[in-house]
């Protein structure tokens, strides 16, 4: 995996830096993702606190 994805939004990024969450850490070591097209009126983003269409990784350590 070369992305990174931000420790606390979960978005996956392709820089080392997060734009939503600027002073937090982002790390390679992730797994699995959901893309997230319409957060209103998807059950899985409400539970993940998702608000913004994106792609996000389930798991980031």
């Amino acid at each position: 995996m070369s992305d990174f994805a931000c420790k606390e939004c979960h978005l996956i990024l392709d820089e080392k830096s997060c734009p939503r969450c600027p002073d937090s850490e982002v790390s390679r070591e992730w797994q699995g993702f959901v893309e997230v097209l319409d957060p209103e009126k998807s059950d899985l983003a409400k539970e993940m606190g998702i608000r913004t269409p994106g792609r996000y990784a389930l798991r980031v350590r």
